[in-house]
């Protein structure tokens, strides 16, 4: 197979010689921000339809953020744990993975949903204990790293940038307490990284970001992804932690700060590099808003207290 980075769709297909003697149909498919993604149909001469894939080509620039090898490693473990779809073929940089016929989660699909909030809890949970991924993310050495990036591209900041970087510092000091063991982490948790297929069965898709670290940094991640209730945010952690474990919960709640501060970051730097028609800025407006309101937040001292 060709290695050649960024390979346009035809010049994929072209490479997959299991597809050398069938009919092939690839239709664009949205949803992705970063990333060109497309629906495969392969065929058998006449028209009967073997299989379908979904092809992922990463979007120019993107590998100044994104280990492509990690990425295909962690969705090969990420299958074998049973929570992601098959990689059925790697061509170059470009991903060829099993279409999943199901319905993608919104941000609406999951507040106000106790039933599917659990079912999400569970699918990462059995993620956090049976993949294993080949790299480690040290969540505040990232920051650190995505900031010098953006001081070198003279990327925008937000006007309390400063403020936030000094909040994170103190979440950071107080998560050296009683660190748990990193695990195998999604770290990007949108609602559209979930698909429920016609058996109710859950997926997560794009692991770009996955990676060893805090399993409650994925937790947080998810709860500042969502508009959920405070009773909602108790749920995630009690379904996760089989009970009430304010300790564990201080941890979650505070990782949704140091995911909007590592969001809010890339954001920056998207804005001044991206070729992609999407309003990064915005984006990482929203996050730093976010960001503002939980460390204002009553009980955010307690956060600290406790974690």
């Amino acid at each position: 197979m060709a290695t050649t980075e960024h390979l346009t769709p035809e010049a994929v297909i072209a490479s997959v010689q299991d597809w050398d003697s069938k009919e092939i149909r690839c239709e664009a498919l949205g949803g992705g921000i970063t990333n060109h993604n497309f629906i495969v149909t392969v065929g058998e001469p006449g028209g009967t339809t073997v299989a379908r894939y979904v092809l992922r080509i990463p979007g120019e620039g993107t590998d100044m953020f994104i280990d492509r090898r990690n990425e295909r490693l962690c969705c090969i473990a990420a299958a074998e744990a049973g929570v992601a779809p098959r990689v059925a073929y790697t061509v170059g940089e470009s991903l060829v993975i099993d279409f999943i016929e199901a319905e993608t989660m919104h941000p609406e699909s999951l507040p106000g949903r106790p039933d599917r909030i659990v079912q999400v809890v569970e699918t990462v949970k059995r993620m956090h204990q049976r993949a294993v991924f080949p790299n480690e993310i040290h969540l505040f050495d990232m920051i650190r790293h995505y900031t010098v990036m953006a001081r070198d591209v003279e990327a925008p900041f937000p006007e309390d940038i400063d403020w936030m970087f000094k909040i994170v510092d103190q979440i950071e000091a107080a998560m050296e307490r009683d660190k748990p063991a990193p695990v195998a982490c999604h770290n990007d948790l949108l609602s559209e990284n979930f698909l429920i297929d016609k058996t109710g069965r859950m997926w997560i898709i794009d692991w770009e970001y996955g990676g060893m670290t805090d399993p409650f940094f994925d937790l947080g991640d998810f709860c500042t992804e969502h508009p959920f209730s405070s009773e909602e945010e108790r749920l995630i952690l009690t379904t996760y932690c089989g009970g009430m474990d304010e300790h564990r919960y201080c941890r979650m709640m505070l990782h949704k700060l140091t995911a909007d501060l590592w969001w809010t970051i890339w954001a920056m730097i998207q804005t001044k590099l991206s070729t992609i028609d999407f309003d990064f800025y915005e984006y990482g407006m929203n996050r730093t808003r976010r960001f503002l309101t939980n460390a204002g937040h009553a009980d955010y001292a307690h956060w600290i207290a406790r974690v």
